[in-house]
């Protein structure tokens, strides 16, 4: 018998490899799923990471950078965690939507230093917030080894790139770069290194 544990983690695995491997070439637009009528979900990877290891502790370092010099860092465990504030950053790169059919260039492609398949969405579009999405995921078993996200918000006044990048239980990276039309530019890097 299965452990229910285990079992999550094995939905959550062949729902990823349904959701990419549904992308291939054929009347619809490139990168679409056709069963879903839409891109990758960040917001559906996230619910099925949150099933598959919620109720596990985990002790995590937090870290933050300032534009290179200023340096910070704690201990939190997961319990304690700012899930919400961390999830809307990726939350709000979200393209699953079917409004944005057609509106990014899909691509896929193998990595052979590190065994890996991709599956890269890239903006058509100068207006759209989320600019590219990676998804890599391994050859041999199909499990999620990184998502990357870079997103673009320009403002009047400011201009505001956020890089997201999250490695399946080993590392959560938010940086924040933000480019005000006057004043100094800001740079911040935030990190959680999960140790279990």
């Amino acid at each position: 018998m299965i452990p229910i544990s285990r079992l999550w983690a094995l939905l959550a695995v062949l729902f990823l490899f349904l959701s990419v491997s549904a992308c291939k070439e054929d009347e619809t637009p490139e990168g679409v799923n056709p069963a879903e009528g839409s891109y990758f979900s960040i917001r559906q990877y996230a619910q099925d990471q949150w099933n598959t290891f919620r109720g596990e502790p985990f002790l995590i370092l937090k870290t933050v950078r300032v534009n290179k010099g200023k340096y910070d860092s704690s201990y939190t465990n997961s319990d304690t965690l700012d899930w919400g504030g961390i999830l809307q950053k990726f939350f709000a790169t979200e393209i699953s939507d079917p409004s944005f059919l057609g509106k990014y260039k899909f691509t896929q492609f193998n990595d052979e230093q590190d065994d890996s398949h991709n599956y890269f969405y890239e903006a058509l579009e100068d207006d759209l917030y989320t600019r590219k999405l990676l998804i890599s995921v391994s050859q041999e078993t199909n499990v999620a080894q990184g998502i990357y996200i870079e997103a673009i918000d320009k403002a009047p006044l400011e201009e505001r790139m956020v890089k997201l990048y999250y490695k399946p239980m080993k590392r959560i990276q938010i940086q924040e770069i933000v480019t005000p039309l006057f004043g100094e530019k800001t740079h911040t890097v935030t990190e959680y290194e999960f140790e279990r």
